[in-house]
């Protein structure tokens, strides 16, 4: 995971959003196209499979082994952040923030994907279900007691990564309309000689 937070950068994270943007025009364009709408849920639904192995391999692979070390809790919002980094160079406090971006975003993915998969899903339930497997994740840190600290401050990254990720897939399907009015029309006529 630490490979990976030395890669947020304001670019990075702008790069991100505009990929997450443009796979939730995809899926809505070729839903939108796609007879019954069949493919487009059952790649969605691949996708989001593989978004949760990732996830799950990344959070709750241990750093000490299984029950070896104390079930640690930080309840209060910012005490990792806050606590920590008043003790800490201004370099490590960036990385401090960089994890909560790297956090947030390893969310934003399942509730685009979701909405797509299960099409009658609500961006509330999309969301809801973010941060509710924000919450078992945490859960099982904290019980596996394996050097892994249960933060709160991880829900709030991953509610705020569900709910970018559940208005992304929202602004998908106007963003696909717009292009079939626009781009899509030009592409034909210009085929249609």
């Amino acid at each position: 995971m630490w490979q990976v937070v030395l890669g947020v950068t304001p670019t990075t994270v702008t790069l991100f959003l505009a990929l997450a943007l443009a796979l939730a025009v995809a899926l809505a364009l070729w839903t939108a196209h796609a007879p019954g709408g069949a493919a487009p849920r059952t790649t969605a639904r691949v996708l989001l499979s593989c978004w949760l192995l990732l996830l799950l391999m990344a959070s709750l692979a241990p750093a000490q082994p299984v029950g070896s070390a104390d079930a640690t809790v930080w309840w209060r919002p910012g005490e990792g952040l806050f606590d920590l980094g008043a003790q800490l160079e201004p370099g490590e406090l960036s990385m401090l923030v960089r994890r909560q971006l790297a956090q947030a975003a390893l969310f934003v993915p399942g509730a685009l994907l979701l909405r797509f998969a299960l099409p009658r899903t609500t961006a509330a339930a999309a969301f809801l279900l973010g941060v509710g497997l924000c919450l078992a994740v945490e859960t099982a840190q904290l019980l596996m007691r394996a050097g892994r600290v249960a933060d709160v401050d991880d829900v709030l990254c991953a509610a705020a990564g569900s709910a970018l990720g559940a208005g992304l897939a929202l602004l998908g399907g106007p963003a696909a309309a717009v292009m079939r009015r626009r781009v899509l029309p030009r592409r034909a006529v210009r085929a249609a000689p």
